[in-house]
């Protein structure tokens, strides 16, 4: 989505070039802000509207230079369309995030279910220390998720896990490579907390159910192939944001009927008894149910997150 500063630079730099080159019709003056709009979150399209009708009056009341017409018609038309895109940017958000849906679940965990390709799959969010979770809806039904636990003072606080929850959904776009968002997070991380990390693992799914990973410093990916589990051998790169930065982590496919990605917090609480996980893993058809019940710490103790399972459809089990 759009910055609002750069939305707003934009808006206002279109005013001032219309003035300039004394352009007078509605749909100069609308037109970029329009788009503007469009490509942002709805609040931030209604202010930019908003400041594109002030651009509008001001050019009217204070022709120093000449600029939108003042006729009530141009004047009409110009508000109906910058009225409008608030609208239309509120139905595009609603659209994208419409397939994302909250399973039913126990109060210590939120579980959200997106399509997944073909298929479907499961986010299991605890609220635990260090949790990093998010899945994107790609166009086209593809589906782009980070898993992660964060380490260190400055990074594993609320606002630190925003922002680079945040900054992977801003760069999760159907024409990105899992090395550049790897890299995108290793600089964000780097930002943030020069002395933090982040062990994650990134999945792609494409709108043929065909799954692609990358590890940096995380627990391997599972795959389940009839009601067998089993480690899905994804190499392994270094943490994100590590002192001594790594090359780009490599993609590598990942096949089975159903796969699940976990977070390091879960492999340290559960230490070698975290291989157990693949029978949990296929014990239930449906994927909410079995990220639900990967999140259970060891012996009873609080619940650890995140959990993504994937059913991602025929494509993927060749």
């Amino acid at each position: 989505m759009l910055p609002i500063r750069a939305a707003l630079a934009g808006t206002t730099g279109n005013a001032m070039l219309m003035g300039v080159a004394e352009v007078s019709t509605p749909l100069g003056w609308v037109l970029l802000p329009g788009l503007l709009g469009l490509s942002a979150r709805p609040r931030v399209a209604a202010l930019v509207s908003a400041w594109a009708g002030v651009l509008v009056v001001l050019s009217v009341v204070v022709p120093v230079i000449p600029g939108h017409r003042s006729d009530p018609q141009a004047l009409l038309a110009s508000a109906v369309s910058l009225a409008a895109v608030p609208a239309l940017a509120w139905a595009r958000r609603r659209t994208r995030t419409a397939t994302v849906a909250r399973a039913a679940g126990p109060p210590d965990v939120a579980v959200f279910t997106v399509p997944a390709g073909p298929g479907s799959a499961a986010l299991a969010i605890c609220g635990t220390p260090g949790e990093i979770g998010a899945a994107v809806p790609l166009r086209g039904g593809g589906l782009l998720a980070l898993i992660g636990t964060v380490t260190g003072a400055a990074l594993d606080t609320p606002a630190g896990r925003r922002a680079v929850e945040q900054t992977f959904r801003r760069h999760a776009r159907p024409g990105r490579t899992l090395p550049h968002l790897a890299g995108v997070l290793d600089r964000a991380v780097r930002d943030l907390a020069p002395a933090g990390h982040l062990r994650a693992t990134i999945v792609r799914v494409d709108r043929s159910g065909a799954v692609e990973a990358v590890r940096c410093g995380s627990p391997d990916l599972i795959t389940v192939a009839g009601d067998r589990g089993e480690l899905a051998a994804v190499p392994a790169g270094p943490a994100l944001g590590a002192t001594a930065p790594g090359g780009d982590p490599i993609p590598a496919p990942v096949a089975g009927h159903r796969i699940a990605v976990l977070g390091a917090a879960y492999a340290d609480a559960h230490r070698q008894h975290w291989a157990r996980v693949p029978d949990q893993v296929a014990a239930h058809d449906d994927p909410a149910v079995a990220a639900r019940r990967l999140t259970r710490g060891p012996r009873g103790e609080r619940r650890i997150g995140p959990a993504l399972v994937i059913d991602p459809g025929p494509q993927s089990r060749a």
